[in-house]
């Protein structure tokens, strides 16, 4: 774990959380040359049927295998245990978004204190962490904008604040004019975090879920909804309005286009028929006016020259 490099702390704090409770209490007591292939597919399988998800087992894996491809290359064994192993096949999971009428019901019932904060996600695409992190000056309502510069982390308890997800997060965000006004409503006098906690601290994202977002969700009557799912209503709209997958990249923040596809990529599907239907016109026209061509005159060129070619 030491030697790893350019890690968030956030996935420090989980993978060390797995290791922990998943890795160490199996392979603990082995040396490291008597595991055997054999060995790691019953403890593969014992976490699958213990519950664990598929995504999780599959990292538990990636840390067991470190573990035996830092020995390989140590000459501490020959052979890591891990190669040609069987891993859970993963779940595909639909991206869950919003209608407009469920987003207005969610709206509707939030806690005044944080509707701002709900609507700012819709219409933004930013991840929990961004919002939180946002600082006043960071919001230009004149000019219509935000900008990413920073994320606010809650990590075992601790929050942090530090350097978005990837290099591609940090990015200026255009507003909607509505929103933009809300939030220069919103800031006007004010310094620090746009954002913030009750008693007007930074907000941990475990205290909200519990007392805003979970009776929130409740009440609008969508429950198992995440906050995450905003981020995901964001596509759906920028979609919706026709706009280039290019550009709901740049606006979520991903570093390559085919994340946003992979992720996103669901409500597209609807718009094949859509594109379907806008070609139908080009088609008909096409297709008619190659029908009621005028049939062209053959002229016998030999008959014209006197039978010579």
């Amino acid at each position: 774990m030491a030697t790893r490099l350019h890690v968030a702390e956030a996935t420090t704090a989980r993978d060390g959380s797995l290791f922990r409770n998943h890795v160490l209490p199996h392979f603990s007591e082995h040396q490291l040359g008597s595991v055997r292939a054999l060995d790691v597919q019953a403890w593969i399988n014992d976490l699958a049927a213990s519950g664990l998800a598929p995504t999780t087992v599959r990292r538990c894996v990636q840390l067991a295998s470190a573990v035996f491809d830092a020995a390989v290359r140590d000459r501490l064994i020959a052979v890591s245990p891990v190669s040609g192993i069987t891993l859970p096949k993963l779940e595909h999971r639909e991206m869950r978004f919003l209608t407009e009428e469920e987003l207005a019901d969610l709206l509707a019932v939030v806690h005044p204190a944080f509707w701002l904060l709900v609507a700012t996600a819709a219409y933004t695409g930013l991840r929990f962490g961004e919002l939180c992190g946002l600082q006043v000056d960071s919001i230009d309502p004149l000019g219509r904008r935000l900008r990413v510069s920073q994320s606010l982390r809650d990590v075992d308890g601790h929050l942090s604040l530090g350097p978005p997800k990837t290099s591609a997060s940090r990015r200026s965000v255009a507003l909607p004019a509505g929103l933009a006004e809300a939030l220069g409503e919103h800031i006007a006098g004010r310094t620090g975090f746009v954002f913030t906690g009750p008693e007007g601290g930074p907000i941990r994202r475990s205290n909200f879920r519990r007392r805003v977002w979970l009776p929130a969700t409740s009440e609008a009557g969508l429950p198992g909804v995440r906050f995450h799912d905003l981020r995901h209503t964001h596509v759906a709209m920028l979609i919706a309005e026709g706009e280039h997958p290019k550009l709901i990249q740049t606006r979520l923040g991903h570093a390559s286009i085919r994340t946003t596809l992979d992720l996103h990529g669901h409500p597209l599907e609807g718009l094949d028929e859509s594109a379907a239907a806008a070609l139908d016109a080009g088609f008909r026209s096409v297709t008619d006016k190659s029908r009621t061509r005028p049939t062209a005159t053959v002229v016998e060129i030999g008959a014209r020259n006197g039978g010579n070619p």
